[in-house]
């Protein structure tokens, strides 16, 4: 057992540019809690842990395709918290152009006897090959919304404990297709989460899903909103790069 304090919360609240939590843990913000640390020796050339279910094998590449995250209780400050994780589903897929591996991580996060957080994250490894080229205007930082920077991008890197090259290392980026710093999946599912919260949305009782369409690289400014009932996440060149939904979860 843990005990989550409201300092816990200052260095997101800061890059958010947030009020710091004191009471309970706003959603998503779990993200930097209770994190595992990271051994630099336990690391392989890209960042990944070596060994974990969630790293890729030679030749493969690993993307973070959404997840989602149910609301039993609020996570409460101050409070003796657990958190235990597994491996929830292992399934293989044919894909168009090659066969896919997805992996589905679980996180149950308890306070007092009770599950207060059930939060699933879902990757999928497929070979590796040359990317496309980020498009023209993905990286422009002109207009309204959430500037993502070099240095914020490692900034949240160094919050969540997330030592994968692809959002710090530009060489690596570059190798790998992308004409910048990859923004983080997280980062823009905090995004959209703020977003239901600020139009005063009720995240008890409710499961937040989340899934990624397509890449976006720093600098930029990212565009957030809700759109019939769907938050989104844009490109300045307006891709949707994320979308987001805050539903009812019914039982029996």
């Amino acid at each position: 057992m843990t005990i989550l304090r409201p300092a816990d919360l200052r260095g997101l609240a800061a890059l958010l540019g947030s009020q710091e939590p004191r009471e309970v843990v706003p959603p998503c913000w779990h993200w930097v809690l209770l994190l595992d640390p990271v051994v630099p020796a336990d690391l392989d050339e890209d960042g990944y842990v070596v060994g974990s279910p969630i790293t890729p094998g030679p030749g493969m590449t690993r993307m973070f395709a959404g997840g989602r995250v149910r609301t039993i209780f609020p996570l409460a400050l101050n409070s003796d918290t657990s958190r235990t994780t597994e491996v929830a589903l292992v399934t293989d897929k044919e894909g168009r152009r090659s066969p896919l591996h997805f992996v589905t991580m679980r996180s149950t996060w308890s306070q007092n006897g009770q599950d207060c957080l059930v939060d699933e994250q879902d990757y999928v490894f497929l070979p590796t090959r040359s990317a496309d080229p980020s498009p023209e205007g993905a990286g422009h930082t002109d207009g309204d919304g959430f500037l993502a920077t070099e240095p914020l991008l490692v900034t949240f890197s160094a919050l969540t404990a997330n030592p994968y090259r692809i959002h710090w290392d530009r060489d690596f980026c570059r190798r790998a297709g992308h004409d910048g710093l990859v923004v983080h999946g997280p980062l823009q599912a905090l995004l959209m989460a703020q977003a239901f919260e600020d139009m005063g949305a009720d995240f008890i009782g409710k499961q937040f899903c989340y899934r990624f369409s397509a890449p976006v690289t720093a600098p930029t400014r990212l565009v957030v909103g809700i759109e019939k009932g769907e938050a989104k996440v844009r490109r300045t060149d307006g891709t949707v790069t994320a979308t987001a939904t805050l539903q009812r979860v019914t039982t029996g």
